[in-house]
């Protein structure tokens, strides 16, 4: 394998200057993305979420409607504050069925919770925004995986509340942001506890080994120091669904954590527009190599001109299998939300639950080019060859 190939096939994430980060401007990066706008940061996007109930005033026992597709981490926020989810039907697609969200609301039904799937906008937010509007719902509305698409990034202009994720698309530790756009909403206790350094602590000290022994020398480290175990919080029992990983569900100690310093500093070092552009190019590359591949469907058949998207989804047999020889190869490939929060029942919503067993994200992060996911395209080709065998 030559050099350029064991480059290549490092996709993850780059690690910036773990000291020209600290050297950065704490304000900068963050402000000019919400400017006019009512904003708080947050140590991430769940501790927003379980903010976002307080200030619309939900009690224990209201009901909340949300697509049955999701992670179910940004559901858990909702739990912890004694809410009610009830699910309403997204196709494989990952549209919502507006008909099935409108005869599920009840007199119990006090929000919708919509998500912006994979950086594409929803085409349908002005009919969600009116249902709400008739029956007099707050909208919750998720934009953490679509931090810079939209017209005006950051969008979400529809939701009363409005949350963000900067990891998603950032190399930072954590942060996250919530938009108040109703006039009549106020904060009530903007994030006033620090963030947990617990939690900061050790990828704070994986940045630092990366960049004195790499990346890839790391995760070979990680990697032989798993080979073997059983994790037993992601068993499940025989037909059941596999658990999402335990850091996936709310921490109550989370509550009111405000973003760190560290990520402030960090997000400085990025341009937005620069980023949307190069993730758009390699979403096109993506979609020119993956048309003739057997066996691989793009989630989406075109890319919207004002969407910044968060990676390249792709439907696939046997994706778990693919994720992990592509893991295997130094792709940072993911089988996205494959883990179900035990807390909700997916029963009836056998669309959701085909987009939680066969999604496949592909990265085109701003870092990558157009070797890059050639060569990506490539392994995902053999690993497709191969899934099956042991």
């Amino acid at each position: 394998m030559t050099e350029l190939t064991r480059q290549h096939l490092d996709c993850g994430d780059p690690t910036p200057s773990l000291w020209s980060l600290l050297s950065r401007d704490p304000d900068g990066g963050l402000e000019p993305l919400f400017d006019g706008r009512r904003v708080a940061f947050s140590f991430n996007t769940r501790t927003a979420l379980r903010e976002a109930c307080d200030i619309l005033g939900l009690q224990p026992g209201d009901e909340v409607l949300a697509p049955a597709y999701n992670c179910g981490s940004e559901l858990d926020p909702l739990l912890d504050a004694g809410l009610d989810i009830a699910f309403y039907q997204i196709d494989r697609r990952t549209r919502p069925d507006l008909t099935d969200m409108a005869q599920r609301v009840t007199p119990k039904t006090k929000a919708i919770y919509l998500t912006h799937y994979f950086g594409m906008l929803q085409p349908d937010t002005s009919a969600i925004r009116a249902l709400c509007n008739e029956h007099g719902l707050f909208l919750i509305e998720d934009c953490a995986l679509s931090l810079l698409s939209g017209d005006r990034p950051a969008e979400g202009f529809a939701g009363d509340v409005s949350v963000f994720c900067f990891y998603k698309l950032f190399p930072v530790l954590a942060g996250g942001a919530i938009v108040l756009n109703a006039d009549q909403l106020e904060f009530r206790e903007p994030f006033d506890q620090p963030p947990p350094h617990s939690l900061l602590r050790k990828p704070f000290i994986r940045m630092g080994l990366e960049a004195f022994v790499g990346a890839r020398l790391l995760r070979k480290v990680a990697m032989w120091r798993r080979k073997g175990r059983v994790t037993p919080s992601l068993a499940a029992e025989p037909g059941a669904h596999i658990d999402m990983p335990p850091g996936y569900y709310f921490d109550p100690a989370l509550k009111h954590s405000r973003i760190s310093g560290f990520t402030k500093r960090a997000l400085a070092a990025f341009n937005p527009a620069q980023t949307r552009t190069r993730r758009r190019e390699n979403y096109d590359i993506y979609q020119s190599l993956l048309s003739d591949i057997a066996g691989v469907t793009p989630l989406y058949e075109t890319l919207p001109d004002t969407a910044c998207p968060l990676s390249f989804p792709v439907l696939v047999e046997d994706r778990d299998a693919v994720a992990a020889r592509l893991s295997a190869r130094g792709i940072a490939a993911t089988p996205w939300w494959s883990g179900y929060n035990q807390k909700l029942d997916w029963a009836e919503f056998d669309d959701a639950q085909f987009l939680k067993d066969h999604v496949l994200t592909l990265p085109c992060g701003q870092h990558l080019a157009a070797d890059h996911i050639r060569l990506i395209v490539s392994e995902l080709t053999a690993a497709l060859g191969t899934a099956d065998q042991p």
